[in-house]
């Protein structure tokens, strides 16, 4: 269900627990027992109505200060990174230049198309290095255990390999032959 379709049924709930509450005043007048089971059910309703108003109309928001954010301007490489640190680049569909560190997130929202374009340590690009983005895999090369260089989005991916419930964070693995060299979050916000 997406996000539209959500913050409407949210609002028919609304609408259908205030119509409950006039209906249970009307049999409350012609008989006060069920009138008032009547109006218990829709306190209930009411109740969990509201909660699902809550969640779909004001969302929990995940961002943090270790976050980098497409609405921020392009990053720049620190000039005091620790020795043998290792930096992911990442390119947005407009342009935008991102560098994420080892160990950190990066937010996107789920229509942005990103492209991971190589990483970096002590301020050179590494050669035979590889990314795999845990959860895509190119269509026009389904074979390929590289995922530099291929544009993709929250539709690319497959969400049985997200690593949290409501399937918007993914793994990016950064790895040299066979040695894990590092990881990074992708977290699709909406």
């Amino acid at each position: 269900m997406n996000e539209i379709s959500a913050r409407i049924l949210a609002l028919v709930c609304a609408g259908i627990s205030f119509l409950l509450l006039f209906f249970c005043l009307i049999i409350y007048q012609i008989n006060r027992k069920k009138g008032l089971i009547g109006l218990l059910l829709t306190v209930v309703f009411t109740g969990i109505t509201g909660y699902y108003c809550y969640i779909t109309l004001f969302p929990f928001n995940f961002a943090s200060n270790t976050v980098q954010t497409i609405s921020q301007p392009s990053a720049v490489i620190p000039q005091h990174q620790p020795m043998g640190q290792i930096l992911l680049t990442v390119e947005t569909e407009d342009g935008s230049q991102l560098i994420v560190e080892n160990g950190d997130s990066l937010d996107v929202g789920v229509d942005v198309k990103i492209k991971i374009t190589g990483v970096i340590q002590n301020e050179k690009p590494m050669e035979n290095v590889r990314v795999n983005v845990i959860g895509f895999t190119p269509r026009d090369n389904p074979s390929s255990v590289n995922d530099i260089g291929y544009q993709f989005s929250y539709r690319d991916m497959l969400k049985r390999f997200a690593v949290d419930n409501e399937k918007t964070v993914y793994r990016v693995e950064i790895k040299t032959n066979d040695e894990k060299l590092g990881e990074i979050y992708l977290r699709f916000a909406r």
